[in-house]
């Protein structure tokens, strides 16, 4: 760059710095490009080229980090691979809905604080509102990030030096600067007139297709920004996240944290010794409907666990030193978690109750792994505490999560859902909570996706036995085998997009191609599938 009162006429020594500036840029351009390949024309689908994309963005950055000095940090590379992981996930399995949405929830999170951290190691030690400032500051890099990484591209060195050949070289960045041009302006100019429009495509034999054009422009700058914002994190920003760091030592003594966690521990000792005989009983309680006590209550008894596991923490942090130190500290922490057992044991008693009462749907998986995942929280945060380590609690916790997540993907829950329910169905399930036999809905199991295909495709004659039996989501649970038929091929007989392609869409178009051909359709025979809850 040429200093301040310098003569325009010397020529100035390039900067050292210019290479290494230029590439965060150059990367965020590459990935973003690559990610429009993988992803432009799929009808937004995604699958291998998720699990593609997340891999070349690990390989990519951990190896310009490296070139530049800095070795990758444990936490940020972990949190990468998690992330390509995660990208699996939707290659192998057909997610349902509500998982696969919080799979994308924990590709992208894994995707910006692995990036926050990859040059800053220490985030294992972080607290939670420091690991919290950085997912947030993840989510700020993407607004301005690659505004940066155009700001700190070393534009002046793209001139020839004074000593080189001038001719083909200001050609050359002349060209360079001229196609991003044309693309723009051509595609418009050739939508606003006709004429204009014909005469492009005599010229240059080409077919100019204005709303695609901007289609792929808009989704080229989408990507563009996303890529920017993770890669700006990854390589230039100073620190990891952009709020001051949370306060280490707390003030209160043992009294003023003492009292609310002994009023607390009292609360739930005697909501426990309330549980424990329903508990020893096994059944609904006199008086209780299902949706009050279990449906309702389970989500309830979830909330004050997770609760409770923040109280803990915040009272850990607003504590003294000293005072996390002494035995009467210890205590009062076991005091509130014991009983808790209690309460966590009355939310799984919930789960099958429910269960046994009505099967298997979504919602009560994803239930089930919440309650695990709780449990092995609070069994590590005890941990923590009684090891006066609780500052180290956030990042096993975030990891517990994701692992929780990984393991309820890798189970199919579509295809267990569907399998437990049509069993059901077939023994004619009758218990203490259900004297009638339940049938399987096939409109709700539709709604899982693909992982549920061969399970449905393997029992076409239990769903389309047509014995009057209405259920309670509104949705019949009579339809045709014609009909039934003919939706599957309709949605899965097709072959998806190469880049999309998914090991649970293969085996659902394999199983639904051996289907036999439906008979033409009839105004009365209709699918209808839930679209949520």
């Amino acid at each position: 760059m040429t200093l301040p009162g310098a003569p325009a006429d010397v020529p100035q020594a390039p900067s050292p710095a210019a290479p290494r500036l230029a590439w965060p840029l150059l990367t965020a351009a590459g990935l973003a490009l690559a990610a429009l390949l993988l992803t432009e024309g799929a009808s937004g689908a995604f699958g291998l080229n998720l699990a593609v994309w997340t891999a070349l963005y690990l390989g990519v950055v951990t190896w310009r980090a490296r070139r530049e000095g800095t070795p990758p940090s444990r936490e940020g590379v972990t949190l990468l691979a998690l992330a390509a992981l995660f990208g699996v996930t939707f290659t192998l399995w057909d997610p349902t809905p509500d998982l696969g949405f919080l799979n994308a929830l924990a590709l992208t999170l894994c995707l910006g604080l692995g990036s926050a951290a990859l040059r800053f190691p220490g985030l294992a030690r972080a607290g939670v509102l420091d690991g919290l400032g950085a997912a947030l500051s993840s989510c700020i890099h993407v607004i301005y990030g690659l505004a940066v990484l155009l700001d700190r591209f070393p534009w002046a060195h793209l001139k020839p030096a004074p000593a080189a050949p001038r001719t083909w070289g200001r050609v050359g960045v002349g060209a360079l600067l001229t196609v991003p041009l044309l693309a723009v302006f051509a595609p418009l100019l050739a939508g606003a007139d006709a004429s204009f429009a014909r005469a492009l495509e005599a010229l240059l034999s080409l077919d100019v297709n204005l709303d695609r054009s901007i289609s792929t422009l808009g989704h080229l700058i989408g990507w563009l920004i996303l890529t920017g914002g993770l890669v700006y994190g990854a390589l230039l920003a100073a620190r990891p996240s952009v709020f001051p760091p949370a306060p280490r030592e707390g003030r209160l003594g043992l009294i003023e944290t003492g009292v609310p966690l002994g009023a607390l521990a009292l609360l739930f000792t005697a909501f426990a010794a309330r549980q424990l005989p329903l508990l020893l009983g096994g059944a609904l309680p006199d008086g209780q409907t299902y949706a009050a006590f279990i449906r309702e209550g389970f989500g309830q008894l979830m909330t004050v666990a997770l609760l409770t596991a923040a109280v803990l923490r915040v009272a850990y942090a607003l504590s003294t030193p000293e005072s996390r130190r002494r035995p009467a500290f210890r205590a009062l922490n076991a005091a509130v978690l014991l009983p808790l057992t209690v309460i966590l044991a009355s939310a799984a008693q919930r789960w099958v109750l429910y269960t046994q009462a009505y099967g298997l749907s979504e919602t009560r998986v994803l239930g089930a792994a919440f309650l695990v995942w709780v449990t092995l929280t609070l069994a590590w945060l005890a941990v923590t505490l009684w090891r006066d380590r609780a500052s180290r609690f956030a990042y096993p916790a975030l990891l517990l999560g994701l692992g929780t997540l990984l393991v309820t993907t890798a189970l199919n829950p579509a295809g267990l859902i569907a399998r437990v329910n049509i069993t059901r169905d077939l023994s004619g399930v009758t218990n203490a909570q259900r004297t009638e036999p339940q049938r399987a809905n096939p409109g709700e199991l539709l709604r899982l996706g693909a992982g549920a295909v061969p399970v449905l495709a393997a029992h076409l004659d239990v769903l389309t036995d047509c014995t009057p039996n209405p259920g309670a989501s509104d949705v019949p649970e009579c339809i045709g085998a014609s009909s039934l038929t003919r939706y599957l091929r309709d949605h899965y007989a097709r072959e998806r997009d190469p880049r999309a392609w998914t090991l649970a869409h293969t085996r659902a178009r394999q199983v639904t191609l051996r289907l036999p051909a439906p008979p033409v359709p009839t105004p009365q025979e209709d699918v209808a599938v839930p679209r949520g809850r």
